[in-house]
Order: structure tokens, then sequence, then C-alpha cells
């Protein structure tokens, strides 16, 4: 081929293609020499000869989508040009890394993943000037990154290899934030106990405070004691006929009402026994009177009973004017 022949070829017939495939399937014929500046497809072509034809293209790894990797074509033809000042290079950096931050982050992925070390560092040191400064909170905001962190965990201190004093100042400040947090804590617990409800009935809450225990349990232990005191007094109708006696061994009555000379008296209330029986039901107690002598006697003993009651407060004022009067005469 003469010399005017090759004047006439474009220089676009004169380089030298490869294939390029990435991970979604799509396919891209790129110049070698461009391709060459990423150290991980200059290996594939050298060591394994791919990307010679679309059939034998170069596989690309997942994180390389074909934005990212139309972004680092970019960069490649422009930083394999011979010849260009470090001046025109910086400005063509600060201008290449101006995109919004989901593409950034992107695009030094896909730039570790082809090992193009100094997109890589262009790409990092963009994104830690993004994040400079910034509380944690907004961090997760320019990223769009969940909150997955209790209040704790967000209070932990601060590794301190350099002893910083920032850092230092700021352990300090989630310490007093960490004591904070656990006296609200405690105080919840404490406003939690107590706004908790009885749900007791007032069954059991009577029983209770009679100490009785368990409203049930007591039920059954007062049936189970009526029961065997039937029984007893089935067996012994002698014995359940006597007087009680007390506990210093004399005979508790109470007097009814004189009729023809005679004082009877009525076995009274055990205080152990008080809410137990009734001595004066019928149903417990068989004493083999006449239902009209029995309704007498009753009667009698409530007439008696009302009586005491209405003197009882007058004799208690006596005895008590009578002790004042002993005691300012013994004075």
């Amino acid at each position: 081929m003469s010399e005017s022949e090759l004047a006439v070829i474009k220089p676009e017939a004169l380089k030298t293609y490869i294939w390029l495939q990435c991970f979604d399937g799509s396919i891209q014929q790129v110049e070698q020499e461009v391709a060459m500046f990423c150290p991980m497809i200059s290996r594939e072509i050298v060591k394994n000869g791919t990307g010679s034809s679309k059939n034998h293209a170069i596989v690309l790894p997942e994180r390389v989508n074909p934005a990212s990797l139309s972004l680092i074509l970019d960069y490649c033809r422009f930083h394999q040009v011979q010849g260009r000042s470090n001046k025109e290079r910086k400005s063509f950096d600060e201008k290449f890394v101006r995109i919004d931050t989901e593409k950034l982050c992107k695009l030094a992925s896909a730039a570790l993943g082809l090992q193009l070390r100094p997109l890589v560092d262009l790409t990092c040191g963009a994104l830690a000037r993004i994040i400079g400064g910034k509380t944690p909170d907004e961090v997760r905001d320019i990223f769009h990154l969940p909150d997955d962190l209790t209040e704790e965990e967000k209070l932990e201190p601060l590794k301190n290899v350099n002893a910083d004093p920032t850092i230092r100042l700021l352990n300090r400040l989630y310490a007093k934030k960490r004591k904070v947090l656990q006296e609200r804590q405690k105080l919840k617990d404490v406003q939690t106990q107590e706004e908790q409800k009885d749900e007791r009935s007032l069954d059991e809450l009577l029983c209770f405070i009679n100490g009785d225990g368990d409203s049930r349990g007591g039920k059954a232990a007062k049936n189970k004691r009526k029961n065997k005191r039937r029984k007893d007094q089935a067996k012994n109708p002698a014995k359940a006929n006597s007087e009680p006696v007390n506990k210093e061994g004399a005979s508790c009555v109470v007097p009814r009402k004189a009729d023809s000379g005679n004082v009877s008296g009525l076995p009274c209330r055990r205080p152990d026994l008080q809410g137990d029986i009734d001595p004066f039901d019928d149903a417990e107690l068989d004493d083999g009177l006449d239902p009209a002598m029995r309704e007498e006697i009753d009667r009698e003993v409530a007439d008696f009973a009302m009586k005491l009651n209405l003197v009882w407060p007058e004799r208690m004022r006596l005895d008590q004017d009578q002790r004042m009067e002993s005691h300012v005469g013994a004075r």
C-alpha cells in the first residue's frame, strides 16, 4: 500500500478494538489501548487472549455496570494520552467527580473491580470530602442508609488510637448521655410497675386483708371446717350441746331474760371461730326445741342485745368520769 493510500485511510480504522461484556449481558466494543489502561482488562488480554471477538468477550466483574463502564472509559481516554500537564489532569479530575453521590459510589466500586487504583483514590477522596464533618445521622441521610442502631449502640465509646482530644471529649459526652439514658430507663421501669393494675376480685382482696391468702383456698378451708364440725356434732350430740370453755377455763355465756326464776345461758362465739359458724343458725344446731319456743328465745336474745348496745356507751362514759375523778383526787 502506497503512502498516498495510507493518507486516505482514517485513523479510527487503524485502531484495534476488543469486546467487553458486563454482568447484565450487554457487550461493548472498546479501543484496546484505552481498555489496556485498566490492569484487570490488560491481564485478561495478555494472559488469556480473550476479547478479540464478540464470542470471546472479556467478562467484567458484577459491580461494573454499563453506566459506570462508560465513565471509566472516559477517564482512561483522557489519562492515557501522553503529554498532558498536571494542571490539566487535576482540572479534569475535579470536574469528573462532580456527580451525585449514588453514581459516585457505584463508580468507586467499579474502579475497584477493574483495579484502576488512580480512579479509586480519586472517587474515595471525593466521598471523604462529602462526609467530612457530618454526624452519623447526616451520613445516613446522604447515603440513604437505614438506622438500625439502638440508642446504647450509638453512644458506645469511640476508639482513640492517636489520643485525639476531640475524640476524648466526644467519649465523655457519650458517657454522660449513656448515664442519662440509664436513669431514664430506670424511671420508666418504676412507672411501669406502679401502673400495673391489681386484677384480683373483691373477695380475693378481702381474704388477703384478713390473712386467709388465696380466696379459693380460704373458702375451701372454711367449708372443710364446717363439714368437720357438723360430723363431730352428729357423732357427739351431748358434747355439741355443752357450753364451750374459754381460754381461762370459765364458761362463756350470754345471759337471757329470766323466765320463772331460772337464768339460762347461751354459748358465745369463740374468737377463732368468728365468721365460720353462727351459733344461732338452726340449720347447724338441732337442740330439739319447739319452733315457737325457739322463735321466742331468739326474740328475747335480740331484745337483750339491743338493750346492751344502748346501755354500753353510757357505762363507758361513767367509767371514764370515775377514773378522771379518782385521778384528780389522788393529786
